[in-house]
């Protein structure tokens, strides 16, 4: 296993379909950052639930990917909307952030060696 992502699990879940890893990584790519970047929106708005739920659909997303680190991000992100309490969400949603990159690079990596 990868810090980052289980490649062994990863493997036998795509069952062998590297253009369906490649299209899934891709959505990850693009729609990851634009969830973060509206979670970061609805913090600097207060909007709890709206963390939540955004927190939510993003580790829906990473759990495809068998990331144990970035699934534990959102899902600290997730609690912090559901408690209400935004207090400590700068740090957590950077976190996250770090994790989800970290995630796209490893898995763009694994990818680069079917080339």
């Amino acid at each position: 296993m990868s810090q980052v992502f289980d490649e062994r699990e990863l493997l036998e879940r795509i069952d062998g379909d590297w253009d369906f890893l490649g299209e899934t990584v891709q959505m990850l790519a693009s729609d990851g950052p634009e969830l973060i970047g509206q979670i970061r929106s609805a913090l600097a708005a207060g909007n709890a639930p709206e963390v939540a739920r955004l927190a939510h659909s993003l580790k829906g997303m990473i759990s495809n990917f068998c990331s144990p680190l970035a699934q534990a991000a959102a899902l600290e992100m997730e609690n912090l909307g559901k408690s209400g309490d935004l207090s400590g969400a700068a740090a957590t949603i950077s976190a996250l952030a770090a994790t989800v990159d970290a995630l796209v690079a490893a898995l763009n990596d694994l990818l680069a060696t079917r080339t």
